[in-house]
């Protein structure tokens, strides 16, 4: 059988074993009933956190000085991703979700601060947070209420963040708010910030539709203070936030594609496997045209939509090598992230048809998947603004099919 990692010789041995631990382990630990549980009770599996976080498989491709998995190329964490939503989609989705921004510390961050605050992340002993969405203000982030205002060698920071990943489970985590006002975005910057400082209070968010076990909160930040060490980069991250955002979503859009391509993966098993098993007039139902129909086309947009991601993060290596422009980057895995979530929508729906009444059903699993997939399509930059990514740099021709 062909294996897609094979179009990357110079990683593929060293991904197909990356892959087998992320596939033992899933078998080892996972299983459906566990998923249902923790779906209902909207709880985050930290058992399996901090099991993966000894394997290495939280972040494959940062360095070990920072208790990452080591490898040289972002593929790893693709593999990982698409391997363990793929066993099982809630678990892996949460447990993936779990470092969420992490990388954006390490891409920015002092080596005093990754140093501090990275391994713990890895090693599964907590969860991280990116705060930039807020209550009038989502895609949209040029403008934000939240306001850091500097006081000497610190700052005061006031305002709210809400959608925010992680905010209920993590000690800690990186914030972006606007430190010159009058600048719009050329005057944000990011920071970190402990949950437990006074002044921050987090409010659980809880009656999501799907990935209920990915825990969603929001932070609130009453006159805050937080030391200039605190800032992300140092001094000279100051007025640095925005643009150092938007570097880090170049780069973390394709997390949602690999987890679509994964959850994808999971509802054609289920499908196939129960096309195969389902008798319906003397006959099993994968005989049956129509079926073999909606199999043929979930297979396409699968394989399609697996390239197209693979692509992506093989790409990322020279992006963060500053080989590649930032539009162009933006491009690429917008594309990767709008085709690959919205094939799932068509691929896990079709699944469902395919169980026909049982589907609607928790037992057989799919309804969750579809429950899991569908913030995919919102989250890390709607795929409507990713669209428009995309027109962006074609308009300005940095980049093209």
């Amino acid at each position: 059988m062909t294996d897609i990692l094979d179009l990357f010789p110079q990683y593929a041995e060293e991904l197909k074993l990356l892959r087998k631990t992320a596939r033992e382990f899933a078998q080892r630990n996972f299983s459906p009933e566990l998923a249902r549980e923790l779906d209902k009770k909207e709880e985050f599996p930290w058992d399996l956190y901090r099991k993966a976080g000894e394997l290495g498989l939280l972040a494959p491709s940062i360095p070990t000085e920072y208790n990452g998995g080591g490898f040289s190329t972002y593929l790893a964490d693709i593999v990982v991703t698409e391997e363990l939503v793929r066993a099982e989609p809630t678990l892996g989705t949460a447990i993936m979700s779990g470092p969420f921004s992490s990388h954006l510390l390490y891409f920015f961050g002092t080596e005093e601060q990754k140093k501090k605050y990275l391994p713990p992340v890895y090693k599964g002993e907590t969860t991280f947070f990116g705060a930039y969405t807020e209550p009038e203000h989502g895609t949209d982030i040029t403008q934000l209420n939240t306001v850091a205002e500097r006081k000497g060698d610190k700052f005061i920071i006031r305002g709210m963040k809400t959608f925010i990943t992680n905010a209920p489970t993590a000690k800690y985590g990186v914030l972006l708010a606007q430190t010159e006002p009058e600048k719009r975005h050329r005057g944000q910057t990011l920071f970190i910030i402990h949950t437990d400082w006074p002044g921050v209070t987090i409010r659980k968010l809880t009656g999501k539709m799907g990935q209920r076990s990915i825990p969603v909160g929001e932070i609130y930040l009453d006159n805050v203070e937080v030391p200039i060490d605190y800032v992300v980069g140092g001094e000279k991250g100051i007025n640095q936030g925005f643009y150092w955002t938007l570097a880090y979503f170049n780069v973390s859009r394709i997390g949602p594609a690999a987890m679509a391509v994964g959850l994808m993966l999971s509802a054609f098993d289920k499908a196939l496997e129960y096309a195969k098993k389902r008798v319906q007039f003397g006959q099993q139902i994968i005989n049956f045209q129509l079926i073999q129909e909606k199999l043929g086309r979930m297979a396409m947009l699968i394989e399609a939509a697996r390239s197209l991601v693979y692509r992506a993060a093989y790409y990322v290596d020279d992006y963060i090598k500053f080989k590649i422009d930032p539009r162009a980057m933006a491009a690429i895995t917008s594309a990767a992230k709008v085709f690959a979530t919205d094939a799932a929508n068509q691929v896990i729906d079709d699944a469902i048809q395919i169980h026909g009444g049982y589907g609607y059903f928790e037992e057989f699993d799919v309804e969750r998947y579809w429950r899991d997939h569908r913030v995919t399509r919102i989250y890390e930059g709607t795929n409507e603004i990713n669209l428009l990514t995309i027109v962006d740099a074609l308009r300005r021709d940095v980049w093209k099919p």
